[in-house]
């Protein structure tokens, strides 16, 4: 599984290198036929062994170095981080991938090109072959912004760059989310190729992952074969990979002899592009499919070649598991010396934060006695000349208060004479006769409505009319008069309050009322 999604990983590096347009190289170099970056791209393109394309961006790096390069830096770092990369030097590919960081970050985020975008999925791709899913998922989701930054460029070579970590983890679902986003980042997108070569290539993929995925299932790598087969025709995309998944998908189908042609092609080709990684897969695949079919010529003709090709792909996964292990101990090394920084730091603010507050406190407190001993001078004479005022005013208003007292006696007594008879004689209470009933009411039960409330905070305005009335034992028919409503509204409203109330059904309303205590 490793292997195969390398292969797929190594298609979406190139593919999203040929996405660069030539508009983007023009704006960095002043005759791009002739430029060493934009060569070794080409060479990539045409199938040129890794090993001579790595000696044409050498000299660019070198140009770089040197000051003469007139590629834009963090392109001329990225590729060569690239190239080393599927050549399967991985210390090498990290430490040009950090250094166009390092040059990435020396310039605004205005000045981003696409070449952001794709040191961004290069470096995903690397730490998710590396076992860092995580940092992966963290590169990858750089490159999403910075594309979205930059008007969805090159959006779905990202979200295939995101499939291909997903696949490395196993996770099946989630990359094949990530290739319809891909194919939806095409359709609503500007890509700067054809966008239907680009769903070829995407689609292609996909269906490499089905069968890998599913190889058991035969609807699965129906569907994978037919989607390879449609894609024949987008020349562009007629690589070596493709003529593998698709061979392989013959195989599972049980097309034999077709499927094992496809796969000894797709090993032809990936021998003369001494990609050693896909000649690995590649041979592992035909070494089953003879074995499986008694070929025994074929298969002791191949055995030699499968040794090799698989010592050499167990020394790289020690040297990647190697790599990974240093990459995991600087990175570690590197939070903890920041950690270190950042709790010497704290310490040294919290120390000028005391110092500060210190002084700040006895400032605070000097000033403070110094208005607490004017003010209390000053408070002492105003208490002195309000205690003589009172004195004097304390007779008189003795005075004032006993004959208040008397005329608010006659008042109460005149107004409880008065309003008492409304609480017994049925009539419309609305306005200024709803307020002289509450008053009358309450003078004689002021806890009544008080304690309702308490218990049941709902009731309303109308409900607690109601139930002063049913509490003085009025019939339906006065307490129609009294609220000016028909006796069927008085019984609707009588029912409101016992489903408030929540009473069971054995229990009447008037008894619930008049057993409140008040």
């Amino acid at each position: 599984m490793r292997y195969s999604i390398l292969m797929m990983i190594a298609v979406l590096l190139a593919t999203s290198c040929a996405g660069k347009s030539d508009g983007s190289i023009k704006k960095n170099t002043p005759d791009a036929s002739v430029s060493l970056t934009r060569r070794a791209w080409e060479m990539r393109r045409d199938g040129v062994p890794v090993d001579s394309i790595i000696l044409v961006q050498e000299k660019a790096v070198e140009e770089l170095r040197n000051g003469t390069s007139p590629d834009n830096p963090v392109e001329v770092l990225e590729q060569m981080g690239y190239l080393y990369n599927i050549a399967g030097d991985y210390a090498s590919a990290l430490k040009y991938y950090e250094e166009a960081t390092d040059s990435l970050k020396a310039h605004s985020i205005d000045e981003r090109n696409d070449g952001a975008i794709q040191l961004f999925g290069d470096l995903s791709s690397l730490y998710a072959f590396l076992g860092m899913p995580e940092q992966a998922l963290a590169f990858s989701d750089s490159a999403i912004v910075e594309s979205r930054r930059q008007d969805g460029a090159m959006l779905s070579d990202v979200y295939r760059f995101r499939a291909g970590i997903y696949e490395l983890d196993d996770k099946v679902e989630e990359a094949m989310t990530c290739y319809g986003l891909a194919l939806d980042a095409v359709d609503n997108g500007t890509p700067r190729t054809n966008p239907e070569l680009l769903k070829a290539l995407i689609l292609s993929e996909r269906a490499h992952l089905l069968i890998n995925a599913y190889p058991d299932n035969r609807d699965s790598v129906a569907l994978a074969v037919s989607i390879l087969e449609n894609t024949v025709e987008y020349d562009e995309f007629d690589t070596a990979d493709r003529v593998y998944a698709l061979g392989l998908g013959y195989v599972k189908q049980g097309k034999t002899d077709k499927g094992i042609a496809l796969l000894q092609e797709a090993a032809d080709s990936y021998r003369r592009q001494e990609d050693r990684e896909r000649i690995h897969v590649a041979n592992t695949a035909l070494l089953e499919v003879y074995a499986r079919h008694g070929m025994c010529g074929e298969l002791q003709a191949l055995v030699p070649q499968y040794i090799e090709d698989a010592e050499r792909a167990a020394q790289e996964e020690q040297s990647s598991a190697l790599i990974s292990a240093m990459v995991k101990y600087d990175m570690k090394s590197t939070e903890d010396r920041n950690h270190i920084l950042m709790l010497q730091l704290e310490v040294e603010q919290e120390k000028k934060l005391i110092v500060y507050g210190i002084a700040f406190v006895v400032i605070i407190i000097l000033l403070g006695f110094a208005v607490i001993f004017w003010q209390r001078s000053r408070l002492l004479n105003q208490k002195r000349l309000l205690q003589q005022k009172e004195l004097e005013g304390l007779g008189e208003s003795n005075d004032m208060l006993n004959k208040r007292v008397d005329i608010l006696e006659k008042d109460l007594t005149a107004g409880m004479n008065s309003n008492s008879s409304i609480l017994s004689d049925p009539q419309l209470i609305t306005g200024k006769e709803e307020g002289r009933f509450r008053r009358a009411f309450n003078v004689l039960f002021p806890n009544f409505i008080p304690l309702l409330k308490k218990d049941y905070p709902r009731l309303t305005p109308n409900d607690e009319l109601l139930c002063m009335l049913l509490y003085l034992k009025h019939t339906t028919e006065e307490v129609s008069i009294y609220l000016g409503i028909s006796k069927a509204s008085v019984n609707s409203a009588r029912y409101r309050l016992r489903t408030k109330f929540a009473l069971p059904k054995d229990m009447e309303l008037d008894t619930f009322i008049a057993g409140r205590s008040v």
